[in-house]
C-alpha cells in the first residue's frame, strides 16, 4: 500500500467533500416559491360509492366531494398543479390507464398520453411547465419494464427517460392495481417509478430496482432531461420510495421499510450524505405509505392502516399531532395536497 501521508488524506476527504457539495448545489429551495394561496384541499383516492375514484377534502376532515360519477371508469394517483387549479391522475376512461388533467371540482377532463403502455403516477413540475409520469414499456424480447417519462404540461413533447432494459433482469413482481394507487412495478425487470421534482424543477428524484436492489428500492437523481442519473446521496445510498420535496424546507419525506410494512422518514436534500440525516417520524405497528407534504412545509399527509383500513391522516412535520381526516369501511389511499 503506498503510503500516504496524513496531510494529503486531509485534502482528499476536504476535496470529496467539496464535489459532495457541488453535486448537491442544485438541492435549494425554489426562489420566490409561493403557495397557490387557494383554501387547502386534500385529494385522495377511495373506493367508496362502489367505485375508485379521486375525491377532495378539507384539511379539518370536512366537506368531502368526489371529482367523477362515471361508474365505469377508473382514477386515481392524483396529483396538483402548482397554482392549485388542476389535477393530474391517471385515469382508465379512454379504455386504458393515461395520464389526464382535469379542474379541482373534477370538469374539464382532458386526456394527455396516448403511449402504448398504461401510464401513472403523474407530477407536475414546481414551474408548471412539465409533468413526469411513469409508463410500461415493452421490449422486442417481451420483456416488460416500467419507465419514466416527461412532457410538457399540455401533453407535448412526450420523452422517456429512463432504460431499464440496460440493468440486470428481475423476478416477476406480483402485479397490482395502477391507477388504484397501490403502486404497480409491474412486469418485470428494472423498474423506474415514483418521481419528484426538486424545489427548482432541474431534477427529478425517483425510487428503483436497478442494481439488485428488488425487496428495498434505493433513491436516485437525475436532471430533468434524464441525463445525470446516479445515486441520490454521495457513496451511501438511500433505501426509499415514495418520496416527496418541499419546496420550501427542502426537506424530502418518504417511505423506508419492507411492502408488508412502511414507515415515514424525513431527511434533508441539502446533505451529500441524506441518509444520516433521515428522521423516522412514524412510532407504530401500522403500514404507514405515500407521504406528502403540506405547501407551507409545516405538516404530512399519508395514508395509514393504523386503524384497521387505509385512510388518510395528517400529522405534523415532526410526527407529532397525528389526526385522521377520513372514515368508514372505505380504502382512502394516495393523498395529494394543494
Amino acid at each position: 500500500m503506498p503510503n500516504i501521508k496524513p496531510y494529503k488524506l486531509l485534502c482528499l476527504a476536504g476535496l470529496l467533500a467539496l464535489s459532495a457539495l457541488s453535486l448537491f448545489a442544485c438541492a435549494a429551495p425554489a426562489t420566490g416559491y409561493k403557495p397557490s394561496g387557494l383554501p387547502g384541499l386534500v385529494a385522495f383516492v377511495s373506493n367508496r360509492e362502489q367505485n375508485i375514484h379521486i375525491y377532495t377534502i378539507k384539511p379539518d376532515g370536512t366537506d368531502i366531494r368526489s371529482t367523477s360519477s362515471d361508474n365505469r371508469t377508473v382514477d386515481g394517483l392524483p396529483g396538483w398543479s402548482p397554482d392549485g387549479s388542476k389535477i393530474t391522475f391517471s385515469s382508465s376512461q379512454s379504455g386504458k390507464y393515461e395520464i389526464w388533467t382535469m379542474n379541482a371540482d373534477g370538469s374539464g377532463r382532458r386526456k394527455l398520453t396516448g403511449l402504448p403502455g398504461r401510464c401513472a403516477l403523474p407530477r407536475w413540475s414546481p414551474d408548471g411547465s412539465k409533468i413526469v409520469f411513469t409508463s410500461e414499456v415493452l421490449s422486442t424480447e417481451g420483456a416488460k419494464y416500467l419507465e419514466l417519462f416527461v412532457m410538457n404540461a399540455d401533453g407535448g413533447d412526450v420523452r422517456q427517460l429512463t432504460d431499464g432494459s440496460t440493468w440486470p433482469v428481475e423476478e416477476e413482481p406480483q402485479e397490482t392495481h395502477l391507477a388504484a394507487g397501490e403502486h404497480s412495478h409491474g412486469g418485470r425487470n428494472v423498474w423506474n417509478s415514483v418521481p419528484a421534482w426538486s424545489p427548482d424543477s432541474s431534477k427529478i428524484l425517483f425510487a428503483s430496482n436497478r442494481g439488485g436492489f428488488s425487496i428495498s428500492p434505493i433513491l436516485y437523481i437525475m436532471n430533468a432531461d434524464g441525463s445525470d442519473q446516479r445515486n441520490f446521496g454521495l457513496l451511501i445510498g438511500v433505501d426509499a420510495s415514495e418520496p416527496d420535496w418541499s419546496p420550501v424546507t427542502n426537506q424530502i419525506v418518504c417511505v423506508r421499510g419492507t411492502a408488508a410494512k412502511g414507515d415515514i422518514w424525513v431527511m434533508d436534500a441539502s446533505s451529500p450524505f441524506p441518509t444520516l440525516t433521515a428522521r423516522k417520524v412514524t412510532e407504530n405497528i401500522d403500514d404507514n405509505r405515500s407521504p406528502v407534504w403540506s405547501p407551507d412545509g409545516k405538516q404530512i399527509a399519508f395514508a395509514s392502516d393504523a386503524d384497521g383500513k387505509k385512510n388518510i391522516y395528517i400529522m405534523n412535520a415532526d410526527g407529532s399531532n397525528t389526526r385522521r381526516l377520513t372514515y368508514g369501511d372505505a380504502i382512502n389511499i394516495n393523498p395529494a395536497w394543494r
